[in-house]
């Protein structure tokens, strides 16, 4: 392959993925180090690109937190990888929460483990109700139609009664300071099940280290076990604690 070929297709996975390591490039491509690093200074030359700790990102990637709906067909491969990963990872007869999220709406449609599962996600419940093993507890209260989860003060007692085995969250943004939501109600639901969880799985992609939200629902210190797409950067995983399981 000629290196403009190369260049392009590398500037591809910059406006796929936000950033791009000269590790991957090299695996990528089976070129060496030397090729990588002059494939690096070449995108380095567009519009946009800028380096980073050991490759290169996007400038400017689009910071915006769209809709649900809005997300579902975004980044469709990563997460149904990310699905399995956490059904692989939920145990059998388990009291567990499920968040609103894209990806792990994907594990409702296709969880068939017997356990029970609370959830404030329209959507969820939906694809939950169609599965026999599964024992399904909607946390009700007004319907966000945007985002579509319930919330309530009735459903924030709910949580405060009951201890689950895990809870699995997704995020908003993740940013050096915690896990972010783009809304307030979002972000306190995940406050109060995180506080009544004896685990807490956190489930996003790469992606969400470049965006921006606007509440924050936890901290990375309350994180046992972080599911995403790839592997982390040094800096990203600077923000989880070292006894953070990281699964990609």
């Amino acid at each position: 392959m000629y290196q403009e070929e190369r260049i392009q297709q590398i500037y591809q996975l910059l406006v796929q993925h936000g950033r791009v390591t000269k590790k991957e490039i090299m695996e990528q491509f089976a070129i060496s180090a030397d090729t990588a690093r002059r494939d690096i200074l070449e995108v380095l030359k567009l519009d946009k690109v800028i380096r980073t700790h050991g490759g290169i990102m996007l400038a400017q990637t689009n910071p915006q937190v769209f809709d649900f709906l809005e997300r579902l067909d975004q980044s469709k491969p990563e997460k149904e990888h990310m699905s399995m990963l956490v059904k692989k990872h939920l145990p059998e007869n388990s009291v567990c929460f499920l968040d609103v999220s894209t990806t792990l709406l994907l594990v409702a449609q296709q969880l068939e483990k017997k356990c029970t599962v609370y959830t404030h996600s329209l959507d969820n419940a939906l694809a939950l109700a169609k599965d026999n093993q599964v024992d399904t507890h909607i946390l009700g209260g007004q319907l966000d139609k945007e985002n579509r989860f319930f919330f309530s003060e009735e459903g924030l007692q709910t949580i405060r009664k009951q201890k689950f085995d895990c809870c699995i969250i997704g995020a908003a943004s993740l940013e050096q300071e915690g896990i972010f939501f783009k809304e307030s109600t979002n972000a306190w639901i995940k406050q109060r099940i995180i506080e009544q969880s004896r685990k807490v799985i956190l489930v996003a992609e790469n992606a969400k280290f470049f965006k921006q939200g606007h509440y924050q629902g936890a901290s990375y210190s309350q994180i046992d076990q972080f599911i995403t797409d790839r592997e982390l950067t040094p800096d990203q995983r600077a923000y989880f604690e070292p006894e953070t399981e990281i699964i990609f």
